[in-house]
């Protein structure tokens, strides 16, 4: 660890004279002492808490960088074939890097960006805020640098060998340009939260942002492929205004501007991808010493807001769980899904995707299609893409930002505990699974008509089923009961599986509609099973 504070630290004494007016010295020890508590902090990626104990000394970030490499050689045939065509792979690929790096920025290092327990100790000292600032913004950056590094190096090899140094070079700056847009935007808009909230609402709200951008990266992916047309099986780029609202696109057009067939407008996409960076960072500076000053609302909880048990979460208990124990059991599960706010970090993104997957089959769609038509048809089996929530939701009960207050459950008395996972797993259902899956129902049965009722109730009483098998296969340990910071990586698996257990479960919806009554005869099938699963697995 040392050798790597060390390296990354000489790395910034070159840069030392254009800082120098910050107060480099301060600077240079802040971020020195930065980088020896990271050995305390987990990346989200990291396998085990085991391994943890026993590399104390390591950063654990810089350990699993090589995960973050077998990750980003999934880039690697973008770079291999853009060649002569370039805009749509380097688009593809670019967009791809900003969803990997967005996405680690938010869950791993907006903690850094946002962290105010050193505030005791150097807002003390004669320490200009500036100074601060720019230490809290370094220290994310150079970790986003060893992610990009880690994630880019496969494509940055093969872009060297396959088209030679100048692409290498274009595709080294763009990284840096693309690193400076992700975390000065990302500051910039956590700027504006402080500004004008405080308190907890600040905390929630700061965390529905985050979500939000997780889930609008991805949504992002359609309009960047929606600005290519397949004429004579050739991709021709069309432009349009909306594409300024494209960064990957931005980030492709230097390419193809350089090495393909340039154009004024690749020369505007291309002057975008520069300046915009550039003038971000030009704001923050400006603004550092404001976002210091904000940045104290977050050491400061507001008093006697306490946040209510809700009669409706006893309510809905009484219908759905048997015993006392199992009602108390769901309504704590109930709070912990809606109040954890490092739980809905990790997990809201999935569902708002998941929410958003069946549509995403319809972008090609719409473009050849319309709407009336596509109702006709029998695209509503799209709908099975949203039980992939199931798997990923199921595997973080585990989890909890306290787990140390579970000894109360083992200080209680219960003879098993069962009721604790048969609460979650229906607070789970009630709470999150149904309303989202109602609410694509209502927008589906709109399109489709009322001819696809039976399908959607297929659909429902088949991911209420999944629910209990898949808590038996992956949820090992009882819900609230692991630190976030002992995420195994190896779940990850469960989640492709899951892919091929859904696909093998809509060719049976699909098989059963072919028969005259199968529909009626598998849900009267799916309707037993649902009630063998929900009383015999857990008792």
């Amino acid at each position: 660890m040392q050798g790597t504070e060390f390296r990354m630290l000489k790395l910034l004494d070159r840069f030392q004279g254009i800082i120098s007016r910050m107060g480099y010295e301060t600077l240079r020890r802040i971020l020195h002492v930065k980088l020896l508590m990271d050995s305390r902090r987990v990346p989200v990626i990291l396998a085990s808490s085991k391994r943890h104990k026993e590399e104390q000394d390591k950063n654990l970030f810089v350990s699993s960088l090589w995960m973050y490499g077998l990750i980003g050689l999934v880039l690697t045939p973008f770079v291999f074939w853009s060649d002569p065509e370039y805009l749509m792979p380097m688009s593809i690929l670019s967009a791809i890097l900003m969803f990997l790096i967005m996405t680690s920025m938010i869950s791993d290092f907006s903690s850094v960006l946002l962290d105010v327990r050193d505030r005791s100790i150097l807002m003390t000292k004669p320490i200009d805020g500036r100074t601060v600032g720019l230490a809290r913004s370094i220290h994310a950056g150079i970790y986003l640098l060893l992610l990009t590094g880690a994630l880019s190096a496969g494509s940055l090899v093969v872009g060297l060998i396959k088209h030679g140094v100048l692409f290498f070079l274009i595709y080294v700056i763009e990284l840096i340009l693309m690193n400076m847009l992700i975390l000065v935007s990302t500051s910039l808009i956590y700027l504006v939260l402080l500004k004008y909230w405080d308190g907890e609402k600040l905390k929630d709200l700061i965390n529905y942002v985050q979500i939000g951008l997780s889930a609008t990266l991805a949504i992002g992916y359609q309009f960047v492929i929606r600005s290519f047309d397949l004429i004579d099986f050739k991709l021709v780029f069309t432009p349009a205004w909306w594409q300024i609202l494209l960064p990957p696109v931005w980030y492709a057009a230097p390419y193809e501007w350089l090495f393909g067939e340039g154009s004024g407008w690749l020369t505007v996409l291309s002057l975008i991808a520069v300046l915009v960076p550039i003038l971000l960072i030009t704001v923050y500076f400006r603004f550092i010493p404001s976002f210091e000053q904000h940045l104290e609302k977050l050491a400061h909880n507001e008093a006697g807001k306490g946040r209510e048990r809700g009669r409706f979460d006893r309510f809905v208990a009484r219908l759905v769980c048997r015993s006392q124990q199992e009602q108390a059991c769901f309504r704590l599960s109930a709070s912990m899904l809606k109040n954890e706010r490092e739980f809905k970090l990790k997990v809201y993104p999935t569902l708002g995707l998941s929410v958003l997957l069946p549509y995403l089959f319809f972008f090609s769609m719409i473009r050849t299609t319309s709407l009336s038509e596509i109702g006709t048809g029998s695209s509503y089996y799209v709908l099975h893409g949203m039980l992939v929530m199931i798997v990923t939701v199921v595997m973080m009960l585990k989890f909890s930002g306290k787990p140390k207050a579970f000894w109360l459950f083992g200080s209680a008395p219960l003879t098993s505990m069962a009721p604790l996972f048969r609460g979650a797993l229906k607070a789970f259902a009630v709470k999150m699974f149904v309303p989202l899956f109602s609410i694509n129902a209502i927008v589906f049965l709109f399109i489709f008509g009322i001819r696809i009722l039976p399908d959607i109730l297929v659909i429902l009483l088949t991911g209420l089923l999944l629910i209990p098998l898949t808590a038996k296969a992956v949820l090992r340990q009882p819900p609230f009961s692991q630190s976030f910071s002992a995420t195994q990586q190896k779940d990850g698996w469960w989640v492709l599986l899951f892919f091929f257990v859904i696909g093998g479960l809509g060719g049976l919806h699909y098989a059963s509609s072919l028969a005259s009554y199968g529909m009626v005869a598998y849900i009267v099938v799916l309707c037993i099973t649902n009630g063998l699963a929900w009383t015999k697995l857990y008792k």
